[in-house]
């Protein structure tokens, strides 16, 4: 039987693709935790016996059992040497049992595994590791690559580069995960996704995941407005549903099939399945479709009208010399933080920043403080916001409601790991880290429209900051609009560091605290993470004397303050000890 390019073949009909492989595995007794992307090569006789089950079913696209064979992922079974050799194993199992039978091999390609905070891939080497999927199931003969269950804008859009530099004659079919809204996890409207998916190249854009039937239809019925390209859709049989422990779909195949027409007609040009279906779910599917011609569509004349401007964003007064940082109350009693930035303001401080959960130990939401000093002491605030506490769903939640509450600033941090803290059963979330959150931001502002400003932490309390730095540039390319430092004690250190940091392009406000006591001195500098403090610095701290250590802490700041004036936009004072009044006297003698 001869077989056409899958782009012809487009154009004459619609394709049925095939559905779940791992709801089949699962279903045959091999455990959840399993690679089941070793199979491959470790039972092949499975994987063969599934492609022929959905080409029975009347599939006329088959993927291959390499979704998650990224080095990555692989990882985590010790298998990312294997990535090539898995790759093109699952590539060869699929184009020998569609020989012959005019179906299609579509290389499966999914998103990598989420990274621990510390551990933040480049992009450069992102595109090497789908590089090497690439590289193999093109050598496996696959007809064409199925970018799938994407939330990330930016993977996916490497991703496709890494396959069309690899086989440039090799359709890309491009789908992501649309929640709620027809918004990504990360914010990005389906507008969006369309908008940077054609220009990158992408023949086929779709979803799949994360949605029933149903809403599927809404996001097919979207697209189908925005492009003009070919679109697929590959929907969960139903919601997920967690029974006993296991992840259950519970959409009938009947219902499933029924919606299979629905999507065609809206516009459709692939229709598969994704979690929880099967060769059954399939097979209804292709019945119904059996001879169905793509439906006619034309572009929406909102294609076409100019994108609305960004809204301008709130920026810190160039006036603003002092950023003070107040910690917000260990309890529920707001009184004193309020009288407390009272003071501050009567002594001439005009934005306050507020740490969320510094060391993991619990207090007041930032949210909540810095919106009841705005709004009871009438003074501008920046409230501090972690990866460590919530989930990528809790981000987007609590930024909307900050900015609803009349907060627009922000300083977007990865947060201390829970286990610093005192709560053993704590455990640190971290979907994202500092860049992706920055990013996530973004593009909220840019999708949502939302008026906020994004500010970064940057440390230079190291030998050498060339990998701080490179870090800081990739925080303010994700959309950072300020940066707030680390106290650095050290003037040369202090200086240089100024110097190498403003170079950027961005605001920075560079961190000072005033000294206590030698002793407080020697914790800092023994204790808290990311803090140094010259052995020079704490031996003129050596005073016995309270008052006239305090005193001595405030000069060694102001003479740090003095050199760096002209050389940054301003300071950010962390308070010593939750003693306002040395700040208050600080504020005063910087303004």
């Amino acid at each position: 039987m001869t077989k056409t390019s899958l782009l012809e073949a487009l154009k004459e009909r619609v394709l049925i693709c095939d559905g779940a492989a791992g709801t089949m595995f699962h279903s045959r007794g091999i455990a959840p935790e399993s690679c089941y992307e070793s199979l491959n090569i470790v039972d092949p006789v499975h994987v063969s016996r599934l492609h022929e089950e959905y080409i029975a079913a009347g599939a006329d696209i088959i993927e291959t059992n390499t979704f998650g064979a990224n080095a990555a992922k692989l990882e985590a079974f010790g298998r990312e040497k294997e990535a090539g050799r898995i790759n093109l194993s699952g590539a060869r199992l699929a184009v020998e049992a569609a020989a012959g039978k005019g179906v299609f091999v579509a290389g499966s390609i999914g998103p990598l595994s989420r990274n621990p905070p510390e551990v933040e891939l480049s992009a450069g080497r992102i595109y090497d590791i789908y590089k090497v999927q690439a590289q193999a199931l093109a050598e496996g003969g696959v007809d064409c690559f199925i970018l799938e269950t994407f939330s990330s804008l930016e993977h996916i859009r490497i991703a496709l580069s890494a396959c069309r530099d690899t086989a440039p004659g090799i359709p890309v079919i491009c789908q992501m995960v649309f929640l709620h809204g027809l918004r990504t996890g990360f914010g990005n409207s389906i507008s969006s996704v369309v908008s940077v998916l054609s220009a990158a190249g992408a023949d086929v854009i779709g979803a799949n995941c994360g949605q029933g039937p149903a809403a599927m239809l809404e996001a097919v019925k979207r697209l189908a407005q925005l492009t003009g390209k070919y679109i697929s859709a590959q929907p969960n049989a139903g919601y997920p549903q967690i029974v006993d422990g296991r992840t259950m779909y519970f959409d009938s195949a009947e219902y499933f099939a029924s919606y299979a027409l629905k999507l065609a007609q809206s516009g459709a040009n692939i229709v598969g399945g994704c979690c929880g279906t099967t060769p059954e779910y399939i097979r209804l599917a292709a019945q119904k479709l059996k001879g169905v011609k793509p439906a006619s569509r034309a572009r929406s004349v909102q294609e076409s009208r100019p994108a609305e401007p960004l809204r301008e964003r709130p920026v810190i007064d160039k006036q603003i010399t002092v950023i003070v940082e107040v910690l917000p109350p260990k309890g529920a009693d707001a009184e004193k933080l309020i009288d407390t930035a009272l003071m501050l303001k009567s002594r001439g401080a005009k934005l306050l920043s507020f740490p969320e959960n510094p060391l993991a130990q619990v207090r007041m939401s930032s949210i909540a403080a810095a919106g009841l000093v705005k709004k009871q002491a009438d003074i501008d605030t920046i409230f501090h916001y972690t990866c460590r506490d919530r989930n990528l769903i809790g981000l987007q939640s609590d930024l909307l409601g900050a900015c609803a509450l009349g907060l627009d600033k922000v300083l977007a941090v990865t947060g201390d790991p829970a286990s610093l803290g005192s709560h053993p059963a704590a455990s640190s979330v971290f979907d994202l880290n500092s860049i992706k959150l920055v990013s996530l931001i973004d593009n909220m502002r840019k999708e949502m429209g939302l008026r906020i400003s994004v500010g970064v932490a940057f440390n230079p309390n190291f030998d050498s900051i060339s990998g701080q730095l490179e870090r800081l540039k990739r925080k303010i390319e994700a959309g950072a609009d300020f940066v707030l430092t680390q106290p650095v004690f050290d003037k040369d250190k202090a200086v240089s560091t100024a110097r190498d940091i403003m170079k950027l392009g961005v605001p920075v406000y560079f961190g000072i605290l005033p000294l206590l006591s030698r002793k407080s001195a020697e914790f800092l500098h023994n204790e808290v993470p990311g803090m140094s403090v010259p052995l020079n610095i704490r031996e003129r701290m050596e005073i016995s004397d309270k008052e006239r250590a305090i005193e001595e802490g405030k000069k060694i700041l102001l003479e740090l303050t003095e050199v760096l004036k002209g050389k940054v936009s301003g300071f950010y004072l962390i308070s010593p000890a939750g003693k306002y009044g040395i700040s208050a006297e600080i504020v005063e003698c910087i303004k």
